[in-house]
């Protein structure tokens, strides 16, 4: 029976984006940028080029996503993910989830940069925190594969309510199969119906079959086999001297900032565990250097550094915890798997 719910990693998914929403998104944009949508409007891709890339180099983000737009699709332009990925880059330092979501995708897929998926998953959360909904929901694929990122089904789960709470189907049918084959949560039947039931009510057919299909009791996931260890065990070394404690503050003292590249290597390092990494990436968002500015990712970098031990990262999340308001309290709280809670 457990083949009729079997979770499958679904791929991942481009964001719906059309270049005409960013001008509701927003409405205060240079005139230039305005013609340029007219232009695209119109199929006029050379002209639409011409005025995103005056708008884009003023810093505008909006334009530089569109620009970018161009290039991933050779419009008015040849195809070019380099240039796609410059300009996408520029828009995500400033903030633009659709953008961060963007890049995200052409570092996981290896377009216009070398594949990179802890990179992507990054940029993904970015955006995710800023509520766009398919980040969301590759951020839930991407931990329960486990790519780019420690394997993690509770923050799976997490990232697929939060994208199935914007009415995404696929998140939808993800939950009802982790509530069926209790990957993550207690194998719960009743809940895996309702989740297939409201992606069936929005026209999955999956989740349809899955409804069709459903009844009696669902045989447990195999559990991988355990694997062991052939390395002899080291022998004991004497132990270290214990690290200075930290100069109290030391978060406050802006970075010196960094080079593209040279943060893109940091946030590799990060998310793949580096606590000394972590608590340093903390530090550059704190202050808004070679990143946008976000109290809120501080902290949790911070605190995923003090969660190994690291003093440094627990003095900086104790200290700035209260710089938090409430909201971004609770946001850091689910964010950090648990038992890893503040």
């Amino acid at each position: 029976m457990l083949s009729r719910f079997c979770y499958r990693h679904p791929p991942l998914r481009w964001a719906a984006f059309s270049l005409f929403l960013l001008a509701f998104a927003a409405p205060e944009l240079r005139a230039d940028f305005a013609k340029g949508l007219a232009a695209y409007k119109t199929g006029d891709f050379a002209a639409a080029h011409k005025e995103f890339l005056e708008s884009a180099q003023a810093g505008e983000p909006p334009a530089m996503l569109s620009l970018a737009f161009l290039y991933l699709h050779g419009e008015g332009v040849k195809v070019d993910y380099r240039e796609a990925v410059r300009w996408l880059e520029s828009a995500a330092e400033k903030g633009l989830a659709p953008a961060q979501h963007s890049l995200a995708l052409a570092y996981y897929e290896g377009r216009g940069v070398p594949r990179n998926t802890a990179i992507a998953a990054n940029y993904f959360e970015s955006a995710a925190l800023q509520g766009l909904a398919d980040a969301q929901y590759n951020l839930g694929v991407l931990y329960a594969r486990g790519d780019g990122v420690k394997q993690d089904w509770a923050r799976a789960r997490f990232w697929h309510e939060k994208a199935a709470e914007q009415g995404v189907t696929d998140s939808e049918l993800a939950l009802g199969a982790m509530y069926a084959n209790g990957l993550g949560v207690a194998r719960d039947y009743v809940e895996a119906a309702r989740w297939f039931g409201k992606a069936a009510q929005q026209g999955n057919e999956r989740a349809r079959s899955a409804l069709e299909r459903f009844g009696g009791p669902v045989a447990p996931a195999p559990m991988p086999a355990p694997t062991v260890s052939t390395e002899l065990p080291e022998k004991p070394s004497a132990p270290a001297a214990p690290a200075p404690a930290p100069k109290r503050n030391f978060w406050r003292k802006a970075p010196a900032p960094l080079t593209l590249s040279e943060f893109q290597a940091l946030q590799a390092r990060a998310v793949t565990g580096e606590a000394a990494a972590q608590l340093e990436l903390g530090i550059h968002y704190y202050h808004g250097d070679s990143v946008k500015r976000s109290l809120l990712r501080a902290y949790v970098w911070a605190k995923r550094a003090a969660l190994k031990g690291d003093a440094g990262g627990e003095a900086m999340s104790k200290g700035m915890y209260w710089e938090l308001d409430e909201q971004q309290r609770k946001i850091a709280e689910r964010l950090l798997a648990p038992g890893e809670k503040p």
